[in-house]
This record gives structure tokens, sequence and C-alpha cells, in this order.
């Protein structure tokens, strides 16, 4: 529970040095869970990714002081927490998204949700019409899908089911039968797209019934066929016996649970 006070806010844009640093003791708690938050599994990113999103969220302690307009400590946190959420969302792209612009790798993000978040399928979404004014060149997209993933090699250290800690080549061995001696680039990238889509399914599978239906038939997902979003509402409903609230919830909420689940195990190999 934080102490903050009005009079303490208000000093501390005044810049009296020992209200600024009440108010970033205040917020340090929130800071401190938004950088977390953002940083995802210490397996994903590090310890370090967390810690550098909390220096970016102490100086937009700073910034929030400086813009707000507010009178209440509750109008000063809510606005600082907007704050927060761009600022390390933005911080959060350059750090795991090298090689790409901000924007770029925001548009990636619109495309796979539109992938279901299947990487290689946000690939080819993305230079397509459904994308709209954010529609990406070719060359764009791929450098996104390879920014989003991360480059890989073979010599890098992975575990198998049991816990071994295995190079990525001998991994691809031992579930392929391929010679760890003779794997190259492209069985790399053939082995991920596996992979990627194994998850998709696996992350449908955990959703209700009704919310796995709706979101194959959005990307015609065998054995479902493809209803555009919107555009085939109506053929979706009278074919499946669903009610347009039925199909709107399932598609919302869907949705959002596919992508909590989806990153929960998307980097897990």
């Amino acid at each position: 529970m934080t102490h903050l006070t009005h009079a303490m806010i208000s000093a501390a844009k005044d810049n009296d040095l020992s209200a600024v640093s009440g108010v970033i003791r205040e917020t340090e708690s929130l800071v401190l869970a938004k950088a977390r938050q953002y940083a995802g599994s210490p397996s994903d990113h590090g310890n370090s990714l967390a810690e550098d999103l909390a220096q970016t969220g102490r100086i937009a302690v700073w910034q929030a002081l400086e813009a707000f307009t507010g009178e209440t400590p509750e109008a000063f946190m809510d606005y600082l927490s907007r704050i927060l959420h761009r600022a390390m969302s933005d911080a959060r792209r350059k750090e795991t998204r090298p090689g790409v612009t901000t924007y770029t790798a925001m548009d990636f993000e619109k495309a796979l949700a539109l992938a279901a978040g299947d990487p290689f399928e946000a690939e080819r979404i993305a230079v397509t019409d459904e994308m709209g004014d954010r529609k990406m060149t070719p060359d764009r997209a791929y450098a996104a899908r390879l920014s989003w993933q991360g480059l890989d090699y073979l010599d890098r250290p992975v575990s198998d089911e049991d816990g071994n800690t295995l190079t990525l080549a001998e991994r691809i061995e031992c579930e392929t039968g391929m010679s760890a001696e003779l794997v190259t680039a492209a069985d790399i990238a053939s082995y991920r797209r596996t992979v990627v889509r194994d998850q998709v399914h696996r992350t449908l599978g955990l959703l209700s019934d009704r919310q796995r239906f709706v979101l194959k038939a959005a990307h015609g997902i065998s054995p479902v066929a493809e209803y555009r979003p919107v555009t085939d509402d109506a053929e979706l409903e009278a074919d499946s016996g669903l009610t347009h609230d039925q199909v709107r919830q399932a598609r919302t909420k869907g949705s959002r649970r596919f992508a909590e689940l989806y990153r929960a195990g998307a980097r897990a190999w």
C-alpha cells in the first residue's frame, strides 16, 4: 500500500529532492512488479532484462511527475501505470527485437495476433492486406520474424525431456534421427517451424471446445474450414449453430487466453 500524498506529489513536481525521493520510494513496488511482468520468465532473457526495465521505470517516474496534471495520489498511480506500460513495452522491444525498429516490432506483434501466435504464419500475414495500413514488405516481415525468434546456432545449449543438456544440433538429431554433423541452418528453421506449430496446437487444446473451434475457423486450421472474422461470421454461425454473441465472446476470450498460454510456453525449447 502506497503512502503517497497530494502534498508529496506537489512538492516533487516543484523539484523538492526529498519529495522526489519519497515518490520514487513509494512507487518502487509498482515499478518492480511491472518490470518482472514485462521481462517475462528469467529463462527467456535472463534477470538482467528485469533490472534494465526497472531502471527504465524509475526514469519514467521522473517523467510522470513532470507531466502529471491530476490532483490525487490515486490518479497519479493510474497515470504512472500507463506511463510504465509504454516505457517498458518500448524498452523490451529494443532489447529483445534487435535489428528492427520499434514500429516494425509492433507491426509484427499485430501480425502474430492475427496468426494465432505462429511466427511463420505471421510473416505471411504481415505482407497481406489483412494488416491494413501496417502492411509490411517481404524483407521487413522476414527481418521482423528473425528478430522476434532470435537467431539460432547449432551449438546452443538446450535441454531434453529428461533435463539433460545437449546442443541444439544434438536435440534435433534425437528428435528427427538426422546426424548432428549434417544439421544445417535450413534444418534448424524447419525444426523450429515444427516446434512452433506443435505449440500452437498444444495451446489450442487447452481452450474450451467453443473457443478452440472459433479460433481454428479464423485461420482455417484443420479440420475446421476457414471463416474470415466478421466478414464470414453469419456463415460461421449458420454452419456451427452458434449465436452471434457466442462467436464474438469465444473469439475475444479465446484470443486473450490463447495469448496468455502461448507466451507461457512458446519459447520453452
